[in-house]
């Protein structure tokens, strides 16, 4: 985290009255959700990258060029785990 964004989240938790932690618990929960979703909600077999709108803030999906990328990785993985065997 930059310092420019560790000063907002100071002012912030100053002028709402919250400790520093709630308001980093805060900006963190967006990045946090996302990463749960893209490791327990993808389903690599069938192609499943789901994705992720939050209104006013951003918008988390998977481009076709990395699902591509994801999919040749995923199948190395798995050749590589049959031939361990």
């Amino acid at each position: 985290m930059n310092t420019e964004v560790k000063s907002i989240i100071n002012n912030v938790a100053k002028e709402l009255n919250l400790s520093v932690l709630d308001v980093e618990r805060a900006y963190n929960a967006p990045f946090e959700l996302q990463a749960i979703i893209m490791k327990y909600r993808t389903d690599r077999k069938k192609q499943y990258f789901p994705s992720l709108r939050i209104p006013y803030f951003l918008i988390f999906y998977c481009p076709e060029w990395n699902k591509a990328r994801l999919l040749r990785k995923y199948k190395k993985l798995n050749e590589t785990d049959r031939s361990d065997k």
